[in-house]
């Protein structure tokens, strides 16, 4: 082969390269990210879309949304360092402690709540007004976490106005709860 055909055809490839990369660049950026440039309801129709099971319904998660198995809730902070004031703590939302139920692990209940929350944020399944695991208009971040006796579940909110939302609405959720146990909620200290 000819140089000037070699490059040629180097120049061909290089360039069908440059095509298939700028390609998966901008497929990539049209999947949710999570980030703030989706509205809520299109990470919701995401997180339902790729990570719940269809007809898939909250009854096996009776217990923690009629908050007869959750038993306490604690404000969620985050440990920020400031450049001149050092560390100070900030609202991230809160944490609902729930007690171990049978069969339940926290990576299926990770799951059912963050279905939960985006069937609730796509209207999908009527919630109670003190729900903690969603927001509407908002969107939550839920982690579950593996508690000697339980888990624990942290749900964050993307702003400090939706942290204090969620940790309003779990205190209210658990004062909800018709137990013969006394529940516990604690206020944020500002």
């Amino acid at each position: 082969m000819s140089t000037s055909r070699v490059d040629r055809r180097r120049g061909e490839v290089l360039g069908t390269a440059a095509a298939f990369l700028a390609t998966m660049s901008v497929a990539a950026c049209e999947q949710p990210s999570g980030s703030g440039a989706r509205s809520p309801a299109d990470q919701a129709a995401f997180m339902e879309h790729t990570r719940c099971i269809a007809g898939d319904d909250d009854a096996t998660l009776a217990p923690v949304l009629s908050a007869s198995s959750v038993q306490n809730v604690e404000p969620l902070y985050a440990t920020l360092e400031g450049a001149k004031s050092g560390l100070h703590a900030e609202l991230r939302g809160a944490t609902v402690v729930v007690a171990a139920l049978p069969g339940m692990t926290a990576e299926w209940l990770d799951r059912a709540l963050e279905c939960h929350s985006a069937r609730e944020a796509l209207g999908h399944a009527p919630a109670p007004s003190a729900d903690p695991f969603w927001l509407p208009g908002s969107s939550v971040d839920i982690d579950v976490r593996s508690a000697r006796d339980g888990f624990n579940v942290a749900v964050t909110g993307y702003s400090p106005d939706d942290a204090r939302q969620i940790l309003a609405r779990a205190n209210a959720f658990v004062k909800s709860k018709s137990s013969d146990s006394p529940q516990k909620t604690v206020d944020a200290q500002h």
